[in-house]
Protein backbone atom coordinates (compact mmCIF):
# COMPACT_ATOMS: atom_id res chain seq x y z
CA UNK A 1 0.00 0.00 0.00
CA UNK A 2 1.11 3.54 -0.67
CA UNK A 3 1.18 4.70 2.97
CA UNK A 4 1.76 8.35 2.11
CA UNK A 5 -1.24 8.48 -0.25
CA UNK A 6 -3.45 6.60 2.25
CA UNK A 7 -2.55 8.99 5.06
CA UNK A 8 -3.11 12.11 2.96
CA UNK A 9 -6.42 10.88 1.51
CA UNK A 10 -7.79 9.89 4.92
CA UNK A 11 -6.78 13.29 6.33
CA UNK A 12 -8.68 14.98 3.50
CA UNK A 13 -12.00 13.59 4.75
CA UNK A 14 -13.86 16.70 6.00
CA UNK A 15 -14.61 16.78 9.72
CA UNK A 16 -16.07 19.33 12.09
CA UNK A 17 -14.95 19.43 15.74
CA UNK A 18 -17.18 18.70 18.73
CA UNK A 19 -16.95 18.42 22.50
CA UNK A 20 -18.44 15.15 23.71
CA UNK A 21 -19.63 15.03 27.32
CA UNK A 22 -20.72 12.00 29.33
CA UNK A 23 -20.89 10.77 32.92
CA UNK A 24 -21.15 7.35 34.56
CA UNK A 25 -20.64 6.21 38.14
CA UNK A 26 -18.92 9.44 39.16
CA UNK A 27 -16.54 9.41 36.17
CA UNK A 28 -16.71 12.26 33.67
CA UNK A 29 -15.73 12.63 30.04
CA UNK A 30 -15.34 15.85 28.08
CA UNK A 31 -13.32 15.39 24.92
CA UNK A 32 -12.73 17.01 21.56
CA UNK A 33 -13.72 14.60 18.81
CA UNK A 34 -13.78 14.87 15.04
CA UNK A 35 -14.87 11.54 13.60
CA UNK A 36 -18.67 11.85 13.38
CA UNK A 37 -21.29 11.41 10.68
CA UNK A 38 -25.04 10.94 10.31
CA UNK A 39 -26.00 7.34 9.58
CA UNK A 40 -29.84 7.19 9.47
CA UNK A 41 -32.93 9.41 9.16
CA UNK A 42 -35.41 7.08 10.92
CA UNK A 43 -34.42 6.66 13.61
CA UNK A 44 -31.98 9.59 13.59
CA UNK A 45 -28.59 7.93 14.10
CA UNK A 46 -25.04 9.27 14.21
CA UNK A 47 -21.77 7.35 14.24
CA UNK A 48 -18.64 8.38 16.16
CA UNK A 49 -15.09 7.11 16.18
CA UNK A 50 -13.73 7.18 19.76
CA UNK A 51 -10.25 6.14 20.90
CA UNK A 52 -10.64 2.69 22.43
CA UNK A 53 -7.97 3.32 25.09
CA UNK A 54 -9.43 6.62 26.32
CA UNK A 55 -11.22 7.63 29.51
CA UNK A 56 -13.97 8.95 27.24
CA UNK A 57 -14.62 5.51 25.78
CA UNK A 58 -14.63 3.90 29.25
CA UNK A 59 -17.25 6.40 30.41
CA UNK A 60 -19.34 6.01 27.22
CA UNK A 61 -19.50 2.23 27.60
CA UNK A 62 -20.84 2.62 31.14
CA UNK A 63 -23.09 5.63 30.55
CA UNK A 64 -24.75 4.69 27.25
CA UNK A 65 -25.63 8.41 26.88
CA UNK A 66 -23.74 11.51 25.79
CA UNK A 67 -24.04 15.06 24.53
CA UNK A 68 -22.26 16.19 21.39
CA UNK A 69 -21.59 19.95 21.62
CA UNK A 70 -20.92 21.56 18.22
CA UNK A 71 -18.04 24.05 18.16
CA UNK A 72 -18.47 27.31 16.26
CA UNK A 73 -15.94 28.35 13.62
CA UNK A 74 -14.22 30.78 16.01
CA UNK A 75 -13.87 28.33 18.94
CA UNK A 76 -10.52 26.68 18.18
CA UNK A 77 -9.13 27.67 21.60
CA UNK A 78 -12.02 25.87 23.29
CA UNK A 79 -11.44 22.70 21.24
CA UNK A 80 -7.82 22.66 22.39
CA UNK A 81 -8.84 22.69 26.08
CA UNK A 82 -10.46 19.26 25.72
CA UNK A 83 -7.58 17.32 24.11
CA UNK A 84 -6.69 15.93 27.55
CA UNK A 85 -8.94 14.66 30.33
CA UNK A 86 -10.47 17.43 32.45
CA UNK A 87 -12.87 17.22 35.38
CA UNK A 88 -15.86 19.46 36.09
CA UNK A 89 -15.50 22.14 38.75
CA UNK A 90 -18.87 23.43 39.91
CA UNK A 91 -20.71 24.23 36.63
CA UNK A 92 -17.61 24.53 34.45
CA UNK A 93 -15.29 22.17 32.61
CA UNK A 94 -11.88 23.52 31.56
CA UNK A 95 -13.25 26.95 32.48
CA UNK A 96 -16.24 26.61 30.12
CA UNK A 97 -19.67 27.08 31.75
CA UNK A 98 -22.32 24.45 31.14
CA UNK A 99 -25.93 23.65 31.96
CA UNK A 100 -27.48 20.18 32.31
CA UNK A 101 -29.03 18.61 29.22
CA UNK A 102 -32.80 18.06 29.28
CA UNK A 103 -32.86 14.25 29.36
CA UNK A 104 -29.74 12.87 31.02
CA UNK A 105 -28.45 16.01 32.77
CA UNK A 106 -25.10 15.93 30.95
CA UNK A 107 -23.02 19.06 30.28
CA UNK A 108 -24.26 21.31 27.48
CA UNK A 109 -22.17 24.33 26.51
CA UNK A 110 -24.81 26.87 25.50
CA UNK A 111 -22.19 29.29 24.10
CA UNK A 112 -21.34 26.79 21.35
CA UNK A 113 -23.14 26.29 18.01
CA UNK A 114 -25.61 23.70 19.30
CA UNK A 115 -25.83 20.17 20.66
CA UNK A 116 -27.26 16.70 20.19
CA UNK A 117 -28.24 14.56 23.16
CA UNK A 118 -27.87 10.90 22.30
CA UNK A 119 -28.19 7.36 23.59
CA UNK A 120 -25.87 4.59 22.40
CA UNK A 121 -27.53 1.76 20.49
CA UNK A 122 -24.40 -0.17 19.45
CA UNK A 123 -20.63 -0.20 19.85
CA UNK A 124 -18.25 -1.94 17.48
CA UNK A 125 -14.86 -2.53 19.08
CA UNK A 126 -12.38 -3.18 16.30
CA UNK A 127 -9.11 -1.31 15.87
CA UNK A 128 -7.68 1.55 17.90
CA UNK A 129 -10.97 3.49 17.72
CA UNK A 130 -14.36 2.04 18.60
CA UNK A 131 -17.36 2.84 16.43
CA UNK A 132 -20.23 4.20 18.52
CA UNK A 133 -23.71 4.21 16.98
CA UNK A 134 -26.13 6.51 18.78
CA UNK A 135 -29.71 7.69 18.42
CA UNK A 136 -30.35 11.42 18.60
CA UNK A 137 -32.97 12.10 21.29
CA UNK A 138 -32.75 15.89 21.62
CA UNK A 139 -31.21 18.76 19.68
CA UNK A 140 -30.75 22.50 20.07
CA UNK A 141 -29.29 25.03 17.66
CA UNK A 142 -27.65 28.05 19.31
CA UNK A 143 -25.34 29.79 16.87
CA UNK A 144 -25.28 28.83 13.20
CA UNK A 145 -22.48 31.09 11.90
CA UNK A 146 -20.48 28.03 10.89
CA UNK A 147 -18.74 25.08 12.47
CA UNK A 148 -15.12 24.68 13.46
CA UNK A 149 -13.63 22.45 10.77
CA UNK A 150 -10.53 20.38 11.45
CA UNK A 151 -9.09 21.58 8.13
CA UNK A 152 -9.28 25.22 9.29
CA UNK A 153 -7.24 24.63 12.47
CA UNK A 154 -3.92 23.52 11.00
CA UNK A 155 -4.26 20.30 13.03
CA UNK A 156 -4.28 16.78 11.55
CA UNK A 157 -6.09 13.78 12.92
CA UNK A 158 -6.38 10.73 10.73
CA UNK A 159 -4.44 8.75 8.24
Amino acid sequence: MNESAKKKLLQLIPHALYILTAEANGKHAASTISWMTQASFKPPLIVLGVRADSVTFEVLKQSKNFVLNYLGEDQKAIAQKFFKHVEPIDNTIAGEPFVPSPLHKLPVFTHMAGYLECTIVDIVEHGDHAVVVAEVLEAELSQANGLLLLSSTGWNYGG
